[in-house]
């Protein structure tokens, strides 16, 4: 297969984030444009796939403000999750299409809401987003100040639980400017964590996101480099799809380690009862659905959910084939198809990012209930759209009279605990023991004060 260089180009390349649903044989993968031009793109993908698995040959749509594209392709070249694509058989219609892509969307822009977004979703107040601007100046200050002074309050704390999280280029930003990333340490203090029995740090790489999903190496140098700067710790929190980078890498999660699978099942099986108690109509408490059922949390999560549904409909593009199982006298539907989510109206999401849930908000019913745990959460104006449907949309939080974070994370309040962070703080306070079991996990996790709520998403993004 012949690989197009980049000085080989014929066609501008435009840093242009769009969202696309890649069809390789029988199997629907969920990805994103790193950089497009109308004969080609490089696109990340969102799934957990290994770029091997694809065919060299299938078709894509891809959804942009002004209408999804649909287009052939062929693999110019294949990195751990990162794959480059060549369009073939390109209509004029089509690069009429693309170019009005690159010629309507200032360059950079990091999403374009897709086709069936709203174009007239309402934009946030004067007064609201000059709170928001002076919010994220205040966090960058405090960002900057403590990493300047990190050797004297790294003594005075002692921290015994770290939470290490990463971001896409777009979070960094919303913690610190460009030219600070070329100077800063390998490990970056971004938050001050006090809990009843734990004291710690939320701390980043300066790798992405993207950097992580496609570099093991540079995912052993964040594990290493947590280790060193932190020799007396007792947790490391890992957050969102870093446990999955780590085994990818060959790092084996074990203590002092944390993946948080327990602390996000905590989480999101009781705000699978919350949601439900908030249907009046008891028939419709019977089923759920969760998007995102094949990933390492959710096809665990189905087990907890047996317990209190009679139900439970599995979504993820990574199935196959459709199929039905019986758990504990629980029906499970494992499947792909986004229609099956009309036949309940509690939905879980736990995508690897908020936004690829957009494929499949044309099948949510009205009255349809959504927690969300998703890091990056879903973005404002795709929330605006699932409203507008008649959706009633909720964060899923953890929290405790005890527990503070300063500054907060972006999309949480100060006392809201992310499921990956609580595993590290109940083990902390409890001991490996609260392991033993996710029952056990469940009832240390309730006996250390903490409890699951359902809030609003913040205005952060």
């Amino acid at each position: 297969m012949k690989i197009q260089r980049k000085d080989e180009r014929v066609n501008e390349r435009f840093d242009i984030n769009l969202p696309l649903v890649l069809v390789s044989g029988n199997t629907r993968i969920i990805g994103r444009s790193k950089n497009m031009s109308v004969g080609g793109a490089s696109v990340s993908l969102v799934d957990s796939i290994n770029s091997e698995d694809i065919e060299d040959q299938g078709s894509m749509t891809i959804r942009t403000q002004t209408g999804n594209i649909k287009i052939s392709y062929e693999i110019t070249y294949r990195k751990e999750n990162v794959i480059g694509i060549q369009f073939s058989k390109t209509s004029p219609l089509n690069i009429n299409a693309l170019n009005n892509i690159f010629t309507a969307i200032p360059l950079g822009d990091t999403f374009i809401p897709a086709a069936n977004d709203d174009k007239n979703t309402p934009k946030l107040g004067l007064t609201i987003s000059a709170k928001r601007r002076l919010w994220i100046m205040l966090r960058m200050t405090s960002f900057l100040i403590i990493n300047l002074c990190w050797p004297l309050i790294k003594r005075a704390i002692n921290p015994k639980v770290v939470f290490a999280v990463y971001g896409t280029r777009g979070d960094q930003r919303a913690y610190f400017p460009d030219w600070f990333r070329k100077i800063c340490p390998p490990i970056v203090v971004a938050a001050y964590i006090k809990d009843k029995s734990s004291r710690g740090v939320m701390v980043s790489s300066i790798y992405s996101e993207e950097e992580l999903a496609s570099d093991s190496n540079k995912v052993r140098k964040y594990i290493s480099d947590l280790q060193k700067e932190f020799p007396n710790a007792n947790r490391f929190a890992l957050v969102g799809r870093l446990p999955g980078f780590s085994m990818k890498a060959g790092i084996n999660i074990v203590s002092p380690l944390v993946d948080g699978s327990y602390g996000t099942r905590f989480a999101m099986y009781e705000s699978a009862i919350q949601i439900a108690a908030k249907r009046q109509d008891e028939s419709a408490t019977k089923s759920i659905a969760i998007l995102g059922g094949a990933g390492r949390i959710g096809a665990n999560l189905i087990a907890d959910l047996c317990k209190s549904f009679q139900t439970i409909i599995a979504i993820d593009p990574r199935y196959i084939e459709e199929k039905r199982e019986l758990i504990n006298g629980s029906t499970v539907i494992y499947t792909k198809r986004g229609e099956r989510l009309k036949e309940t109206q509690l939905v879980l999401v736990l995508t690897a990012r908020g936004n690829d849930i957009l494929p499949m908000i044309e099948h949510f019913s009205p009255g349809t209930i959504v927690a969300d745990d998703t890091h990056p959460c879903i973005k404002r104006g795709t929330r605006a759209l699932l409203e507008k449907q008649g959706v009633d949309i909720w964060k899923t939080v953890v929290t405790s009279n005890d527990y503070n974070m300063y500054p907060r994370m972006p999309n949480f309040h100060n006392n809201n605990i992310p499921g990956c962070l609580l595993e590290a703080l109940v083990l902390n306070a409890s001991g490996d023991d609260a392991m033993d079991s996710p029952q056990t996990f469940f009832d240390e996790a309730k006996k250390c004060g903490y409890k699951t709520l359902l809030i609003r998403h913040p205005n952060d993004s």
